[in-house]
């Protein structure tokens, strides 16, 4: 007889070929093998799913079309086919090289009986003063981990399954900051940051937007305090796969 998935991982991507091969490579590396990889593919143009086809000798892997509309509908698109009891949902440019990430992931946020999670994120590259920034950062997320309305990026949830369902998955309607909208709603029962493992974060959004990226994160997170913790009025929209590609 089969054995359970455990952990289901599912990646939003549209024209990630440059990146997500990184990914799952990584996630072919890890000491936790009682997983599944699911991408939710939005159409790609470029190579991406042919990188992903390279990996089905690696990985129990499997590719689902969600049209480009948002990160957060190729979430739930990818949670319609997915075996696990736990879901981890990453994004197409993460990188980690903790071999142990997944198998963290799981025996803390069990051991410490919450039912969504997120991990430490670092800048593996950049200047001096991206670093510093995203440690305030998450210095702020880890403050508010405490509060009753938490935050944390779509570039790395850990959250059950029956807590996914219960609320409904991501909210499609939210066209910036699902993903800080999800946690808020799950975190009643149990939310916190495993500092214990981490992760990589790409710092291409900023190095396009420059100031103008930081400054719509700002404004949406004030949106949300000022509005009830609710994001649905947010004026920000989120721009799936309009970034720079990878050389």
């Amino acid at each position: 007889m089969t054995k359970p998935v455990e952990v289901s991982v599912v990646i939003p991507a549209y024209n990630e070929e440059g990146y997500i091969g990184r990914l799952l490579a990584d996630l072919a590396a890890q000491s936790f093998k009682n997983i599944e990889v699911i991408v939710a593919d939005a159409l790609s143009t470029d190579n991406t799913v042919d990188v992903i086809h390279s990996f089905t000798d690696k990985l129990d892997i499997k590719i689902v079309e969600a049209p480009p509309k948002n990160p957060g509908a190729g979430r739930n698109a990818g949670v319609k086919v997915a075996r696990g009891d736990w879901l981890l949902f990453l994004d197409a440019d993460d990188h980690t090289d903790d071999l142990d990430f997944i198998k963290t992931m799981l025996t803390k946020t069990e051991a410490k009986g919450w039912k969504t999670s997120s991990a430490r994120f670092e800048v593996e590259k950049g200047p001096f003063s991206q670093r510093v920034g995203f440690k305030f950062y998450y210095a702020y997320l880890k403050f508010l981990s405490h509060t009753k309305h938490p935050i944390a990026p779509g570039a790395c949830i850990f959250t059950s399954r029956d807590m996914f369902n219960r609320h409904g998955g991501f909210n499609e309607k939210i066209t910036f900051g699902e993903d800080n909208d999800y946690v808020t709603r799950s975190a009643g029962s149990g939310f916190g940051f495993i500092g214990e493992t981490y992760y990589y974060i790409d710092m291409r959004r900023y190095e396009e937007e420059k100031s103008s990226f930081i400054l719509k994160s700002v404004h949406n997170e004030l949106h949300r305090l000022t509005h009830g913790f609710k994001l649905d009025t947010s004026p920000h929209e989120y721009e799936f796969g309009k970034h720079h590609q990878k050389q």
